[in-house]
Order: structure tokens, then C-alpha cells, then sequence
């Protein structure tokens, strides 16, 4: 692919200014019309950008043969939020809830489920309504209590009033619980002890779950299995961990995020119970900034009382430039005498 070789200065001249705004995104003006787009960076790290008629042309400086173009129209996107980086799974989220189709959502602990319907709630207008783990039917349906006075729960709230009710680890919930669910969904009306109650139009409904209803594994022992009945009434949508997500929380400390990938990925092959989760970057961030050596954070931030015999095990693909000061310091805590 042909390239052009230009400079920042020609392309201020040509009324075309360039941001990086995240670890794969480009907002880039020209004539007073903003868009962004994604892009990758190559190999070795090494990233300039350059204008060729309607294209922007990414160049590794040190291998002008692996040079890529980005197509680019002009419409600016109203739905990117700067800083704000979004989780992969958003507008397919958005776009079910939109069509009044209840979610599952199954993904890993930690994975940021709330905080991203939370932020589609908010983008959709709808008031956000959480539940944990539901043991006793009470906390769905509420109560009614001696002195006559009923109690509303979350669920209530989002039943009458509109919003999105979300159930989190609900294959952690007693099944009597999920058929009560499951009667409100299929017939938009629910029987609450102060009487009978229709739903809300904006009522909308998400589950959560670290299983897809398949019950208890090494990982999630108090997980239990849910009945075809409540799986065959959501849509169900995998929620892992994104990376564009674990950037933004590293502010663009990619280096850590690469370690705790890695460690999540050795974990995984290795069988070892362990969450390197959205928490542990954004630990490891607040307490190096706070002036903690290295090996400290790792200790307890990461591996959080792992024994050395367990993070021994741990083996770490190096290749592409992924280690660096956190892989080194792992390697300082294998060492130690126990």
C-alpha cells in the first residue's frame, strides 16, 4: 500500500487536528467536524499518524510496510462519550432493553456488570433499581408488616413506577424467587401482598450471573442451576472483561493491563481460584500512585494472600513486548523464601 510522508504542520494547515482520546480511539477534527474511529497500534509501540487525500494512514516509523488506512467520514458520532470509555457489550445491551427483551447477563466476578447498566439505564432515561441474591421471597415481593404497612422493595419500585430492575447473581437465588420472576415477565402483572399490580410500560428486567444456569464449578461453589423455564425468558449475552474498559481504568497504563490479563489467561490453564478483576488494576493504580513499592501492591492487591507455591505456577507469556516492572516484581515474590 502506497504511503505518503507528511508533518503535523500540514495537517494543522489543512485544518485537521488529531487526539488520541484512548488506547484504540482517534478524535479527529477537520473543518470543524468531529469523528472518531478506532485504530490499532502496531507491533513495537510506535504510532504516527498521516493524512493521504480522505484517509488516515497509521505508520509504524520503524516499518513503513505494515502501514494501515483508516477510512474516515466526517458524521461525528453523538453517542461517544470522551473519557468515558464504554464496554463492548453496551448497545447490544442498550438495544434489547430498548426492545423490552430481559437480559442474563454471564460474565466473570468483576466484570463491571452494574456500573454498565447502570450507564444504559441512564442513557435510556429509566430509573436503575438493584437486588442482590434473593434467599427469602420477601425481599421481591415486600412485606406487609403488623401495624398494616406494606414495604416495597426494588422490584416493586420498578414494577409500578418503570425502570430497570436488575437481579444480580441470580443463580444465586432460591428458585421460589425465579418463578415469581418469570410469572411477572410473562404476564406483565404480579401479585404483591397490598394486591394486584400491572407493569409498568417502562418496566425492563436484566439478570446477572457468573454461570450460565449451570450450577456450581471450581469457581463458583453457592452457584445453583437454574431451570430451562427462567433461561428461555431472557436473551443471554456473555460479559467479559474488556480491555478498551481495563485501559481506561489503568489511565492508559498499558503495561498493567497486560499483566493482568496474562495472569488471568496462566490462572485459567493452570486451575487456580482466582479473580484479577476491574478492581485489582484500579487497586494497583491508586496505590502506586500513593507511593507503594511494586512487590507490595502485588501482594496485596493481586495476589491478595496466594501462597508462593501458587504463584509459581503462574506462567506468563512474555512475547510481544508484555513484560515489564509487574512481571519483574512477580518474579522477586517467586524467589522469596518462604
Amino acid at each position: 500500500m502506497a504511503t505518503i510522508k507528511t508533518t503535523t504542520t500540514l495537517l494543522k494547515e489543512q485544518g485537521i487536528e488529531i487526539a488520541r482520546i484512548s488506547e484504540q480511539h482517534l478524535e479527529i477534527t477537520h473543518n470543524g467536524k468531529t469523528s472518531v474511529r478506532t485504530y490499532y497500534i502496531l507491533s513495537n509501540g510506535s504510532v504516527e499518524v498521516f493524512y493521504q487525500k480522505n484517509r488516515y494512514v497509521i505508520i509504524d516509523a520503524n516499518n513503513i510496510a505494515e502501514a494501515r488506512t483508516i477510512e474516515i467520514d466526517f458524521t461525528p458520532k453523538t453517542d461517544y462519550i470522551p473519557n468515558k470509555t464504554q464496554h463492548a457489550q453496551f448497545n447490544t445491551i442498550k438495544t434489547c432493553i430498548q426492545s423490552d427483551i430481559p437480559v442474563y447477563l454471564c460474565g466473570e466476578a468483576g466484570t463491571g456488570k452494574n456500573y454498565t447498566l447502570m450507564e444504559v439505564a441512564k442513557e435510556l432515561g429509566l430509573d436503575f433499581y438493584f437486588t442482590n441474591s434473593v434467599q427469602q421471597e420477601y425481599k421481591l415481593t415486600g412485606f406487609i408488616d403488623a401495624g398494616g404497612v406494606y414495604h416495597e422493595t426494588e422490584f416493586y419500585k420498578a414494577f409500578t413506577q418503570g425502570g430497570l430492575f436488575f437481579l444480580d447473581e441470580i443463580d444465586a437465588s432460591i428458585p421460589e424467587v425465579l418463578v415469581l420472576l418469570n410469572a411477572a415477565i410473562a404476564n406483565r402483572y404480579f401479585e404483591f401482598p397490598n394486591g394486584r399490580v400491572d407493569a409498568n410500560p417502562n418496566f425492563r428486567v436484566v439478570a446477572a450471573g457468573n454461570t450460565v444456569g449451570s450450577g456450581a464449578d471450581e469457581m463458583y461453589t453457592g452457584r445453583l442451576s437454574l431451570d430451562q423455564a427462567t433461561l428461555d425468558r431472557f436473551v443471554i449475552i456473555e460479559f467479559d472483561y474488556d480491555r478498551n474498559v481495563e485501559v481506561n481504568l489503568a489511565e492508559g497504563n498499558t503495561s498493567l493491563v497486560n499483566f493482568v490479563r496474562e495472569l488471568r489467561k496462566s490462572a485459567k490453564q493452570q486451575g487456580i481460584r482466582a479473580t484479577f478483576s476491574y478492581r485489582c488494576i484500579i487497586s494497583v493504580v491508586a496505590l502506586e500512585k500513593a507511593g507503594l513499592d511494586i512487590k507490595t501492591i502485588l501482594k496485596i492487591a493481586v495476589f491478595k494472600g496466594m501462597n508462593k507455591d501458587t504463584i509459581r505456577t503462574l506462567k506468563l507469556d512474555l512475547s510481544e513486548g508484555k513484560s515489564g516492572k509487574y512481571f519483574y516484581a512477580m518474579e522477586y515474590i517467586k524467589k522469596e523464601v518462604v
